[in-house]
Formats: structure tokens, C-alpha cells, sequence
């Protein structure tokens, strides 16, 4: 871990063995699948690290485009080097912050966070700024790895039942939709926005 703006975050150095032997216990063809996105789909890849999945939305997503977001500067560089070695060319890089996405407004369809909501310091304030960001019909989804679940990945403390997220995306106003539970070591989420106003 390094430290940014006060926050201890992932070592960019050691953004390679974030993807070893990554697609047996993270199925992202699966994931991919399951989300069920139309071509033209507009995504964001919040906290997207070295790019693992933005890659995987860009080649989904032929005529959407993906928008790949994270707070620091070596991951920023990484996803740069991915998109432009890989010819990624419906992906653009946004540097976000700790507390906003960076985005512009209604320019989503879909929300990704994959093993990145736990390190939201303020995540109700955090996903009711994510409101204003999608499209209507828009979801968020949300991968996060389980409570009690051995294996490599975070440390138990600061795991987060799926039921926590529940709760708190219901205080941000967005509503649960879909729960898959194929992947042996995550929560996978699907919100939409609630009905009413928001909160």
C-alpha cells in the first residue's frame, strides 16, 4: 500500500498480481454477462485500477463507450498504457477524486465498482453524487468480497456483508435489483435508482 492524499491505497507496482489467476475467481465473462449491456452501453469503471475490466467493457461495447476512473497517478499512467497499447479507442481515463467520480452528468448506463466501494471513506455522500450520473434506466453494480470467505484478498475488517451495502445504497436512493452469487468470493450487486424523491 502507498499513501494518497492521506489515504492508503493499492501500490501501482504491484498492479500486475491484481490480475493473476484472476478470471477463475472473478469469471468476468460471466460478470459481463449477467450485466446483459446493450452495444451501445455507456459505462464507468470507477476505481478501474490497472484496467482489468475496462478493457472488458471496451471490447463488449463496440458503439458504447467506457469511461476508466481512479484517484491516483500510476493507475491513471497503467490504464493510459493499456488503452493506447491496446487500441482501446472508446475508452477515456478520468482522474477522480476520493470523493466524486469526476464524471459529467447522465453519462452512464452502468456504474461499475469492483473491489473498490469498501475504501470509500463517506460512501452514502460518494454514491448520491453517482446519482446524477446515470442515464434513466441507469444501474450500479457493485463487487465486493465477502465477509468470512478464505482466500486471498482484504483483510477481514474491512469487509462489508452484502447486506451493509444494501443498506447504505438505500440511503444514497437506489434500490436493489439483482444478486448473483456465482462468484465464490463476492458479493455481485445490481441498483437502480429508488422510486420517490432523493434522500
Amino acid at each position: 500500500m502507498i499513501e494518497v492524499e492521506g489515504r492508503q491505497v493499492y501500490n501501482p507496482a504491484w498492479a500486475w498480481a491484481l490480475e493473476l489467476r484472476r478470471d477463475a475467481w472473478q469469471k468476468p465473462d460471466e460478470v459481463l454477462r449477467a450485466l446483459a449491456l446493450p452495444e451501445t452501453a455507456r459505462v464507468a469503471d470507477l476505481g478501474a485500477g490497472g484496467g482489468y475490466f475496462t478493457e472488458r467493457f471496451s471490447r463488449a461495447l463496440p458503439r458504447g463507450h467506457v469511461f476508466a476512473s481512479d484517484v491516483q497517478d500510476g493507475m491513471l499512467e497503467l490504464l493510459e498504457e493499456r488503452v493506447r497499447e491496446r487500441n482501446l479507442t472508446n475508452v477515456t481515463v478520468v482522474r477522480g477524486a476520493f470523493d466524486d467520480p469526476g464524471l459529467p452528468r447522465a453519462c452512464c448506463d452502468l456504474i461499475f465498482l469492483s473491489s473498490v466501494y469498501k475504501e470509500i471513506l463517506e460512501r452514502v455522500a460518494y454514491m448520491r453524487r453517482v446519482r446524477p450520473l446515470l442515464r434513466p434506466g441507469g444501474r450500479v453494480a457493485i463487487l465486493e468480497f465477502r465477509p468470512g470467505v478464505s482466500g486471498p484478498g482484504p483483510p477481514e475488517a474491512i469487509r462489508l456483508s452484502p447486506d451493509a451495502i444494501v443498506d447504505e445504497l438505500a440511503r444514497a436512493g437506489f434500490a436493489l435489483v439483482e444478486s448473483h452469487e456465482f462468484l465464490p468470493r463476492e458479493s455481485f450487486l445490481i441498483f437502480e435508482l429508488a422510486a420517490g424523491p432523493s434522500p
